[in-house]
């Protein structure tokens, strides 16, 4: 080395990010994320559902097709913003509340979008068996789920600042 006293920003002996969440903290964002994104449609669908039960006829079949298709908005309208903000920031509203976010494991950055879209599209693996890949994280040494693998992702506890804020490059 050059005499500097720290080791060089590639060393093997260098930390890429923070430490892992753990699983109870995944499970709550991932409990309150479902109750954001789908939430609306739950309950305009119900309350759709009853209008059209209460009101004698057909007549209430058209304002419960309008709530339903209200809610379905809603919810693909918070998926989508819930994506965006994962890719460019790591963390989900749920996330956010319990100070984590997802992170490349490479090099600690955001994932970006598309990475955070592959991520979650995997996460219907986790569910597969049991829910097998949702509880590896239980055990595994980085607390990675079956689609966190697939992805080369992490789940580390949240900071406000240093590199692990900067978005991925080309993902601003």
């Amino acid at each position: 080395m050059d005499g500097a006293p720290y080791p060089p920003a590639h060393s093997p002996y260098t930390l890429r990010h923070h430490p892992y969440a753990g699983w109870l903290r995944r499970a709550g964002a991932l409990l309150m994320d479902v109750l954001i994104n789908f939430g609306p449609l739950w309950l305009l669908t119900g309350i759709g559902s009853e209008v059209d039960d209460r009101s004698p006829g057909d007549s209430g079949e058209i304002p419960s097709a309008i709530l339903s298709w209200v809610g379905c908005t809603a919810m693909i309208a918070a998926l989508v913003v819930q994506l965006i903000r994962e890719g460019r920031t790591g963390q989900t509203v749920g996330k956010s509340v319990l100070g984590i976010r997802a992170v490349r494991d490479s090099d600690g950055l955001m994932p970006g979008v598309g990475l955070a879209l592959l991520r979650r599209l995997c996460q219907y693996l986790n569910f597969v068996v049991f829910g097998l890949g949702w509880w590896w994280a239980l055990w595994d040494k980085k607390k990675q789920t079956f689609a966190d693998k697939i992805a080369n992702v992490v789940v580390v506890i949240a900071v406000h600042a240093g590199p692990a804020c900067r978005p991925a490059d080309g993902d601003q």
